[in-house]
């Protein structure tokens, strides 16, 4: 049995340990831990400062690259989009600036803008769904079982002016008709905003939202607990979108890169393009020839971060051919 004089002895035990330890640390071991603690001390220092210097070269490079692109911008993508009509589909909580700034370099490409909608939380949730899916089911019967996909389904052939994921080609047939009276009802739903009409196109570009935190939202909303998250919800969209479309490039800035749609898509390896650094000059120059590469058949992770393969594409065949 475990009585008094068993804790006293601890007790005692306890504080000899401490007073040995306190005599040793006062003593003969004073100098060797002095010295190893401030030898440690001395490696962090040289290591921040090696960091340090790391970090300004890495960003004194970018900002060189960065400048380079925006200064080229004219030669880089003058003509890139001759002729070409282009969508351009904005995040809920997008930059209007880096948006502007696309819209700018695709008008300076020769492209135009047929289609500028902006995404709210809800454009692909199932949230408050129930009248709007019967509306949508009333303009296309045959869209597929699955409400998240019936809403993702129908968005894209709106966008698009493809139903190629329906099964039977008369369905498809009908459905493609249908494209406008879909877009209307996103619309008048308010799970799209515009203030374009509406044309359907083959080239997108996707825009962020600024400082986006895709990566890490990958629980469904409490609010919708019958619904999927919404990371799934936007990749799935970009997956259906790629599939009926020439070319999709997703572009978001450096954040993005990090915690974003653009870091989703990457380690997905998903076949729509990705552009980083849409908060630097050279990202809406990077997107635009993203955008004219994947027409041309080239898809890949363009910009300035780590795990992008290029800073921009090489040239399209068209521009090779022009040169010889």
């Amino acid at each position: 049995m475990i009585d008094f004089r068993y804790h006293l002895v601890s007790l005692v035990s306890v504080f000899l340990a401490l007073a040995v330890g306190i005599v040793l640390g006062a003593g003969p071991l004073k100098e060797p831990i002095g010295e190893s603690l401030q030898s440690q001390v001395d490696a962090l220092r040289s290591d921040r400062d090696n960091l340090r210097t790391d970090l300004d070269a890495a960003k004194g490079n970018i900002d060189k690259q960065n400048d380079f692109v925006t200064s080229a911008a004219p030669e880089l993508i003058g003509g890139a989009l001759k002729d070409q009509d282009v969508s351009i589909i904005a995040a809920p909580d997008a930059d209007p600036e880096q948006v502007e700034e696309v819209s700018n370099r695709v008008k300076e490409a020769d492209g135009t803008i047929a289609g500028d909608v902006s995404f709210v939380d809800n454009t692909l949730g199932l949230q408050d769904s129930t009248d709007f899916l019967e509306k949508l089911r009333t303009i296309v019967p045959d869209l597929p079982q699955d409400d998240s996909t019936a809403i993702r389904a129908a968005l894209v052939i709106a966008l698009t002016g493809n139903a190629s994921m329906l099964e039977d080609a008369e369905d498809r047939k009908a459905a493609e008709k249908q494209s406008t009276k879909l877009y209307d009802a996103f619309v008048d739903a308010d799970r799209l905003r515009t203030d374009t009409d509406h044309k359907t196109t083959s080239l997108f570009i996707v825009i962020d939202d600024e400082n986006s935190t895709l990566a890490e939202e990958d629980k469904p909303s409490p609010q919708a607990s019958g619904d999927k998250a919404i990371r799934s919800l936007v990749t799935d969209f970009i997956t259906a979108l790629t599939a009926e479309s020439t070319s999709v490039v997703v572009a978001g800035d450096a954040v993005s890169a990090q915690n974003g749609l653009v870091n989703i898509l990457r380690t997905e390896k998903s076949r729509a393009s990705t552009v980083d650094g849409l908060g630097l000059g050279a990202g809406p120059v990077i997107t635009v020839r993203a955008l004219a590469a994947g027409e041309d058949g080239t898809h890949g992770h363009f910009g300035f971060a780590d795990d992008a393969e290029e800073i921009l594409p090489g040239k399209t065949t068209a521009e090779k051919e022009d040169a010889e």
